[in-house]
């Protein structure tokens, strides 16, 4: 008889989704230690650039692991000020990317401001976007909201709130701890009225009323703890009312970009725009995200077979 394969106990660098047993709201929470720290590090951003871009890789990885199909899910911040662009995306079943962008001159009169608002501060004016991207067979879908508030968390809040009313909590924290990162993320969200369809109008309130205080209560230490495991910390949480957990979900430092991508990419350019783009007859390419380099020459981009 054939020996079942061991099931992967996951501790770490994951999304684990939940349901409130008896009031009707759902919610993911995300944990990532080196995973986070590795994307983190990859580009030596200044801390307080790494920590806005984990709190990107967090809300990535929290909105995205709703898909319930083969896609990506991207979370890109534009603004005039210091921080320019945050980049996130995770691609199902749990791959994370990211990068972010910034003016170093900006970043050090941003650091000495005394603009207690911190998106303004940091990311001037500008909006936040979330991308479901399907692949050909499915339709695109983007939301976009303006940046305001005093964390990217907040902002998505207020997606939620202004674009899909649909009540959600949002909590993230992103940690280093002895020169190593650490993020974490708590989302709740109100089950849409035909899903919690036993609950009275008055109950289904104060059952959502309850959760938000409960969630509330949650500590940033905790969100990022190494030791806490993520089944105790819901427990902590929620144990009153009950919670049920699902089947967890792996996060990866997984970067899509590949050699055969970019050569197909190239591939649609015109020649005179390849040979302005060519330097000594050969294109190279860095990937943003995971710093790997490309260089392809013109006679191999031109071989189609």
């Amino acid at each position: 008889m054939a020996e079942m394969p061991e099931q992967k106990i996951l501790t770490d660098n994951l999304i684990q989704p939940f349901q409130m047993a008896k009031a009707g709201v759902r919610g993911r929470l995300v944990r990532l230690g080196d995973v986070v720290d590795a994307i983190l590090k990859r580009h030596d951003y200044p801390d307080v650039v790494a920590q806005f871009l984990g709190e990107g890789l967090v809300l990535a990885a929290m909105l995205g692991g709703a898909l319930k199909f083969e896609g990506i899910f991207t979370v890109q911040t534009k603004g005039d000020g210091a921080i320019n662009v945050i980049a996130t995306d995770m691609t199902t079943p749990g791959s994370l990317r990211g990068y972010a962008g910034f003016d170093t001159e900006k970043l050090a009169l941003a650091v000495e401001s005394s603009e207690k608002d911190t998106i303004k501060r940091y990311f001037g004016k500008g909006y936040i976007a979330f991308t479901i991207d399907a692949g050909v067979e499915r339709n695109r879908y983007q939301g976009i909201v303006d940046l305001e508030g005093d964390s990217l968390g907040t902002c998505m809040e207020n997606y939620f709130d202004k674009s899909e009313q649909l009540d959600t909590l949002l909590r993230i924290s992103v940690e280093k701890v002895e020169g190593k990162w650490r993020a974490g993320g708590l989302m709740v969200q109100r089950l849409p009225d035909e899903s919690a369809a036993e609950f009275s109008v008055d109950q289904a309130e104060e059952n959502w009323r309850n959760a938000q205080a409960l969630a509330s209560t949650i500590k940033q230490e905790e969100l990022t703890s190494p030791i806490l495991k993520s089944s105790e910390l819901l427990y902590n949480l929620f144990h009153e009312e009950g919670v049920w957990l699902y089947d967890p979900q792996e996060l990866l430092d997984k970067c899509s970009c590949s050699e055969e991508r970019l050569l197909a990419t190239l591939r649609t350019f015109g020649q005179a725009d390849l040979s302005h783009m060519a330097d000594d007859g050969s294109i190279t390419a860095d990937c943003q995200f995971c710093n790997s380099k490309y260089t392809f020459n013109l006679d191999e981009i031109a071989n189609t077979a």
